[in-house]
């Protein structure tokens, strides 16, 4: 399949190499050219400009936000300049508002658009591993079925409009927002009385909570230097977006408020650039232990 690519950060990039793999052909785009230039050397051609990527049967989007997709997709009027033919495949985690302003364009445009936004970090990405959640058009979804086969190791219908695939992938990022903030203050509770995290967690993690968010967010709260690959500064924007979410739908999140403000701390404290997970760590610390 002949796939325009936009947007080459850290999952990005793993997501066209796989599709590379798999024998697509791929011409990308990235704001930044050095990531472009290393997918070059394994088979793709490098766009000078956004819309030279559009000629495809499918362009995927990977950017960053809200901004990022003002920048490169609105302000450039691409939605005007795409193809009929085309589908826009928006695999980013963008607000409710945003991909609501995305499908209106497309409508008005004539255009096809899907939200596919995924779960998983770069890892999973580069092995295929991802799991994505879909919405739009079911004739567009089963034109993209094989890409997801490429990219995912399964994927999830929700409905016929974009926006539901993005609020499931809000709601969800916020759920391991409470995760991440709940398993610091729950560590930080035993160890002030002298329990190991390490002992907790394995009691948790045998029983009740026997999940992979609690093994792998507690498991790297208690290394002292995980190799980041989900910023904490990101998880802040996943909680943000959870807010904005519930107040365009005028649902209560106070939970949400809190968790922020406890994002906002840990990041003031110097730990925006560290894995989520040091979140937890910073609430071990400010209850004095020793970590």
């Amino acid at each position: 399949m002949k796939i325009g690519f936009m947007g080459l950060g850290q999952m990005g990039r793993e997501m066209a190499a796989r599709l590379l793999e798999a024998g697509h052909e791929l011409i990308v785009y990235n704001r930044s050219p050095a990531a472009a230039e290393i997918l070059r050397a394994k088979g793709a051609r490098v766009a000078a400009q956004a819309q030279d990527t559009l000629n495809a049967e499918v362009v995927i989007t990977m950017l960053a936000d809200d901004a990022a997709v003002e920048a490169v997709w609105i302000a450039s009027g691409l939605t005007n300049t795409m193809p009929t033919t085309a589908i826009h495949l928006n695999m980013a985690t963008v607000s409710l508002q945003m991909v609501k302003r995305l499908a209106a364009l497309h409508r008005a445009a004539g255009n096809q658009y899907l939200s596919a936004p995924v779960f998983g970090r770069p890892y999973a990405a580069a092995k295929g591993q991802l799991d994505i959640v879909v919405a739009g058009a079911a004739a567009a979804i089963e034109r993209c079925k094989p890409l997801f086969e490429v990219l995912g190791k399964q994927h999830f219908i929700v409905g016929a409009e974009p926006h539901h695939a993005n609020i499931v992938k809000i709601a969800r990022n916020y759920l391991l927002g409470t995760i991440v903030e709940s398993l610091g203050e729950a560590f930080a509770l035993v160890g002030k009385s002298g329990v190991e995290p390490a002992t907790f967690l394995n009691i948790i993690t045998s029983t009740s909570m026997n999940a992979p968010a609690y093994k792998s967010y507690g498991r790297m709260m208690i290394e002292k230097n995980p190799e980041p690959t989900f910023l904490l500064k990101l998880g802040l924007k996943d909680v943000e977006l959870a807010l904005k979410a519930g107040g365009d739908t005028h649902v209560p999140m106070p939970m949400a408020e809190v968790i922020r403000e406890q994002h906002l701390a840990a990041i003031a404290n110097g730990y925006g650039e560290k894995d989520w997970a040091a979140l937890g760590r910073y609430i071990m610390r400010t209850a004095g232990l020793q970590v």
